[in-house]
């Protein structure tokens, strides 16, 4: 007898090449009807071996109990089973908390059974939420692509079948599966999509859930043809690791925001700074010569070119300098020693310093005397070497007690450079050419 579900996750699963021939997959497997439906499809569609991970967040004390009972259902199966306690707190952000943790235990688990795939039971009703949810927040092109059938090791081959059909398939074969509570919980944005938002769209048309996945399919189909676009668009408007905003303003609207999310993916910054809001802000911070704050980091206009970045935290601490010794300054290490003074380098100076050193950030008011005469303001200098003001607190800065004897990598002070020959302090930054 056929099996109209089975047949069509595996023609999903062949179309996007989700279970390549001998692969080892590990599925992620909750006890609830998706995953359940995926762990008893897995072993007959896929021609290799299949193993299964559970995990009990700690969340729930009935989660152990549900834990248990996949792992009885996997071995009943033939599977290999694992289980990971993660020993999540409750509390804000838990289930944000818990998609990490959870996503990390399979890696990890998947790494050291083998596996060469994560197959997770993400269905087209998950779809349908996620591209609702997206757009609800602004989401351009890329948002409303939802989530690809594949994604590194991870892949979806439900994602082509609603929740309904797999709690059907699930019951006229009498396979039993939970509900977790926080489906129900209207305090969830996701839980609100699914009972609230979709039930709305389905009174519109009883089509819409499976409509508004195709949407995202259709989105991701061209997405090649786009990409294309882009990257020729890019061609014309980069320069060195951003876009002349020049270049970006001549380009149409439509192009410039699809400029601005691919910078913004390959700076590494979350899905919300692809949103709509985040990426005109970035596009009038780029007309204004302005910075611009977005989630996970910044945008800024240096030099007549707009950078997008991630926040890279919070400056580095000051920390001593023994002479001899080194200290770290972010990434970057500087060492100090005594030995007769050579010519200075950008990476490299002797100089007539007594006491102990210190390596900082630049701070207001540091000047340097200059060699013909004359002091100029660390910042300044910094500016006129090309380092964006963002990037500034983290040139290092030797100093002994208030007075600056070399902005690491740029200049040295005039009266502290020592004469070539005479005794002085070494001091390296590790990096730069000596």
């Amino acid at each position: 007898m056929s099996d109209p579900l089975a047949e069509r996750v595996r023609a999903h699963c062949h179309r996007h090449a989700l279970l390549p021939r001998g692969a080892r997959v590990l599925a992620l497997v909750s006890g609830g009807a998706d995953s359940m439906c995926l762990m008893h499809l897995l072993p007959a569609l896929h021609d290799g071996p299949v193993e299964v991970l559970t995990v009990d967040h700690g969340l729930r004390p009935e989660a152990a109990r549900e834990a248990a009972a996949v792992l009885a259902a996997a071995r009943d199966l033939g599977l290999p089973a694992h289980l990971a306690r993660l020993g999540l707190a409750a509390g804000p952000g838990a289930p944000d908390r818990a998609r990490r943790a959870r996503r990390d235990a399979a890696r990890r688990v998947a790494a050291e059974r083998g596996c060469d795939r994560i197959a997770t039971g993400h269905t087209l009703s998950d779809q349908a939420e996620t591209v609702l949810m997206r757009l609800a927040r602004g989401a351009g092109r890329t948002g409303g692509m939802g989530m690809a059938p594949s994604g590194g090791a991870v892949v979806r081959p439900l994602l082509g079948t609603t929740r309904a059909e797999a709690r059907a398939w699930c019951r006229e074969r009498g396979i039993p599966f939970v509900d977790d509570p926080a489906n129900d919980d209207p305090r969830l944005t996701r839980a609100r999509a699914r009972h609230g938002l979709l039930p709305a769209l389905a009174g519109l048309h009883p089509g819409a859930e499976g409509h508004v996945a195709a949407f995202a399919d259709r989105l991701r189909d061209e997405a090649e043809v786009l990409d294309a676009l882009v990257d020729a668009a890019w061609a014309r408007v980069a320069e060195g690791e951003g876009a002349s905003v020049r270049r970006l303003a001549a380009e149409p609207a439509a192009v410039g925001r699809l400029l601005v999310r691919r910078m913004a993916t390959a700076a590494g910054l979350p899905g919300d700074a692809l949103a709509a809001g985040p990426v005109d802000r970035v596009l009038g911070a780029a007309a204004a010569g302005r910075r611009v704050d977005v989630p996970g980091g910044f945008a800024a206009v240096a030099r007549g070119v707009l950078i997008v970045c991630a926040d890279p935290g919070p400056a580095p601490a000051e920390a001593p300098l023994c002479v001899p010794g080194e200290a770290r300054f972010g990434g970057l290490t500087l060492r100090a020693a005594r030995s007769a003074a050579g010519d200075p380098a950008p990476g490299r100076v002797w100089v007539a310093a007594e006491g102990p050193l210190v390596v900082r950030g630049p701070r207001p008011g540091d000047r340097i005397a200059m060699r013909g005469g004359g002091r100029q303001r660390v910042g300044r200098l910094l500016a006129a070497a090309g380092v964006p003001s963002w990037l500034r607190d983290r040139v290092p800065v030797v100093c002994a007690g208030e007075r600056v004897l070399w902005v690491a990598g740029h200049r040295a002070d005039a009266r502290a450079l020592a004469a070539p020959g005479a005794p002085a302090v070494r001091l390296e930054a590790e990096g730069w050419a000596a």
